[in-house]
């Protein structure tokens, strides 16, 4: 962005049509990615891209390190390595971010020339260890505040769809586009380009009218992620919100999460807020303190009195626990898994700072 105050409000650096290298990490070195297939990531892997671009009469260096959910904690810990050296073989510049799987930042969805970045389910793409994909397949495509889409693969399920966005289905035989009725013609378009990298040409279905085919792909129909909410497009006015509440400081704070939703902010130890306008839900983690509980409960409905939004002071409040979510909270956040929680927290935690 030419003015810095936009590019700060919206994370953009630049209008995303700077140069650009990929590394995939194998072993302790990286290899190049086949500029062909820049802007597809396999969960199993992790990847340095390396970004140029100028700003005023500057140029800049942005090294982004892009970690799976399913790449090793070997090859995490190389990522971050190899980032350093590059940044210092480069005179030691560049900015570096590290980029944790369904955290993309804005900037770094819009550097693929108007193409989603995909994320293809674990897996991995290196020479001769190629994964072979499923015979079916659910990518789910959700355009972000920079106006560039992701398209994510989540299990083929009929209780993952979201009226909110566009979802791409492919079967053995055939292949569908499921558009929901809130999703945009951004992600429409971001749904084309993904079938085009797969190779197929798809029967675009409208939510409610789907062939029967459609549901006994995905196993049968299911109860999804449906509201007026997310039918209705009013989700630009008011996009939905995340706050951590917590007392481990001696005394009770709320705290906003930044960027895209992703389950990883839920901290379990936690009770969480999540403002989607119509109604705001508490989240209350396992291991979340009794002062936590109470406190959150009047925290919400403050919250609500207190909005210079002028809100409806009876915007409902929902109290969910930890691994009992219904579809009407999961639906907020991309590429939920049920069984997230059953990895030990502790361990996902220390495996993360070995890094």
């Amino acid at each position: 962005h030419t003015s810095p105050t936009m590019a700060a409000q919206h994370g953009m650096e630049d209008d995303g049509t700077g140069e650009k290298q990929i590394w995939r990490i194998e072993g302790s070195t990286k290899v190049a990615v086949d500029p062909a297939t820049y802007g597809q990531f396999y969960g199993g892997d992790s990847y340095i891209i390396l970004y140029n671009y100028r700003h005023g009469n500057k140029q800049g260096k942005i090294i982004y390190t892009w970690q799976g959910a399913d790449s090793t904690q070997d090859e995490i810990a190389t990522s971050a390595f190899l980032t350093v050296q590059l940044d210092e073989e480069l005179g030691g510049i560049a900015v570096q971010k590290r980029v944790v799987q369904g955290k993309e930042p804005p900037h770094l969805t819009s550097i693929f020339g108007g193409k989603p970045l995909i994320v293809f389910q674990g897996g991995t793409s290196r020479e001769g260890g190629q994964t072979s994909p499923a015979p079916t397949r659910l990518f789910q495509v959700r355009s972000s505040t920079s106006g560039a889409t992701r398209a994510v693969e989540i299990s083929p399920a009929a209780k993952e769809l979201n009226s909110n966005d566009v979802f791409v289905l492919k079967t053995p035989t055939t292949a569908y586009v499921w558009v929901g009725q809130g999703a945009s013609n951004t992600e429409k378009s971001g749904a084309q380009e993904l079938l085009n990298v797969l190779g197929v040409r798809a029967t675009q279905v409208a939510e409610g009218r789907e062939p029967e085919s459609f549901w006994e792909a995905l196993g049968g129909r299911a109860a999804y992620r449906t509201s007026p909410r997310l039918k209705d497009k009013k989700m630009d006015a008011h996009p939905p919100r995340l706050f951590a509440c917590s007392n481990k400081s001696g005394r009770f704070t709320i705290e906003e999460v930044p960027g895209e939703l992703t389950q990883d902010d839920l901290a379990t130890d936690d009770v969480m807020l999540l403002d989607t306008w119509d109604q705001v839900f508490v989240w209350v983690g396992k291991d979340a303190q009794e002062e936590e509980k109470t406190e959150s409960q009047r925290s919400a409905q403050r919250y609500i009195e207190t909005d210079p939004a002028n809100r409806d002071r009876r915007t409902p409040i929902t109290l969910i626990r930890q691994g009992f979510e219904p579809p009407t909270f999961t639906g907020w956040f991309l590429g939920w898994e049920d069984d997230y929680w059953n990895v030990d927290p502790l361990e996902r935690a220390l495996a993360e700072l070995a890094v």
